[in-house]
């Protein structure tokens, strides 16, 4: 397979990307509201707003699991699982967006043509072994980009069928626990 030299290729690929990741953000949030307003009381709702990305997984699944623990519902622990399952895979793309959407995409030319295009994240590092100075770069594909659309996919409406399971057990105190 070889690498496109389309620079206009790679930014659409980017703006795919961003239109996925922005979609996963915001089904968090639902799903944030939905565990703190279920009766939707106060419209538009207000929190979820100011998080990072990060903060927004880690509040909503933290919640989540813990209204798993609260109720007694027949498929509690399951779906806190998965919950927790989606919060490492939800983690991953974020630090993945982090270093697609931070870098910059370079042309590189040799003999008056296109041959590659560059990504190179301004973020320096050192080796943890050597100190030596590490630099993020490599010759870039918007196939990158788009295998991670599709490699997450599934997770994006796993993510979905959480938020459905809380609306079909709402009111969740039909499943009190005994005391």
């Amino acid at each position: 397979m070889a690498l496109t030299t389309d620079l206009d290729e790679v930014h659409q690929a980017i703006g795919e990307f961003v239109v996925f990741f922005q979609s996963v953000e915001d089904m968090y949030r639902q799903l944030g509201w939905q565990l703190v307003d279920p009766e939707k009381k106060s419209w538009p709702p207000q929190q979820f707003r100011k998080e990072s990305n990060q903060e927004l997984i880690d509040k909503v699944t933290d919640l989540y699991i813990e209204l798993t623990r609260r109720y007694s519902f027949p498929n509690g622990a399951e779906k806190a699982a998965e919950a927790e399952d989606l919060r490492g895979i939800f983690h991953a793309l974020r630090k993945f967006r982090n270093r697609m959407v931070h870098s910059a995409y370079h042309e590189v030319k040799g003999g008056g043509q296109v041959v590659a295009i560059l990504r190179t994240s301004p973020r320096i590092t050192l080796d943890p072994d050597t100190g030596e100075i590490e630099y993020d770069q490599e010759a870039f594909d918007p196939d990158v980009i788009r295998q991670q659309n599709g490699k997450h996919a599934q997770a994006f409406f796993m993510l979905h069928a959480l938020r459905m399971q809380l609306i079909h057990w709402y009111p969740y105190s039909r499943y009190q626990r005994d005391a």
